[in-house]
C-alpha cells in the first residue's frame, strides 16, 4: 500500500526545478503535497512558518526534504547545520542532491545529519528517474512522525504548487 508523502525541494537552478516539478508530477500518487524553494532562508521560513508564511494554514513538517548544496543565501551545509540545532526541525529528512562527488562533502552531509546524499546524474532524463525512484522509495517504505498530522485540505495537484 502507497503512503501518499509531504515534500519540499529546494534548488535554486530553474532548469533543475522545471525537471524536478516534471518528476514530481510524474510521482504524484505518491505525493500528498509539494511545495518547491529556491534557497535556504527559504526554506528554512517555510518550515518555521515564517514571514510570509506565518498564515500559512497547511504549515506540516514534511515527510521528507530533497536540497542542493549549493543554494544562495544560505547553503545545503549552514540549512543541515542549522536544522540539527532547532529541535522543531530535528527530525525531518532531509536528502541531498548534489553534483559534488567529493567524499568530504558527502560525508560533512551526514555528519550534519542528511538521511541520504544522491549525485545529481548527467542528463535531464536520469535526474527526473533518480527522484520518482526516491519519492517511489520514501512513500512505500519510509515513515514519518508528520505523517498522521498533515492538514492542507486538498492534494497540490489540484492547485499550482
Amino acid at each position: 500500500m502507497t503512503n501518499q508523502i509531504t515534500l519540499i525541494l529546494a534548488d535554486d537552478d530553474e532548469e533543475d526545478l522545471a525537471l524536478l516539478q516534471d518528476a514530481v508530477f510524474l510521482s504524484k500518487d505518491y505525493i500528498r503535497d509539494v511545495k518547491f524553494v529556491t534557497n535556504g532562508i527559504e526554506l528554512l521560513h517555510r518550515l518555521r512558518g515564517e514571514g510570509i508564511y506565518e498564515q500559512d494554514q497547511n504549515i506540516c513538517q514534511p515527510d521528507l526534504v530533497v536540497i542542493d548544496l549549493g543554494m544562495p543565501g544560505i547553503d545545503g551545509f549552514a540549512l543541515l547545520e542549522e536544522m540539527k540545532h532547532d529541535a522543531s526541525l530535528l527530525e525531518i529528512p532531509v536528502v541531498v542532491l548534489s553534483g559534488t562527488t567529493l567524499p568530504s562533502d558527502i560525508k560533512r552531509c551526514y555528519d550534519l545529519g542528511a538521511s541520504g546524499f544522491m549525485v545529481k546524474p548527467h542528463t535531464p532524463e536520469e535526474l527526473q528517474v533518480m527522484l520518482l525512484q526516491l519519492i517511489r522509495y520514501w512513500s512505500q517504505l519510509m515513515r514519518s512522525p508528520c505523517n498522521q498530522n498533515y492538514k492542507a485540505s486538498e492534494s497540490c495537484f489540484s492547485s499550482a504548487a
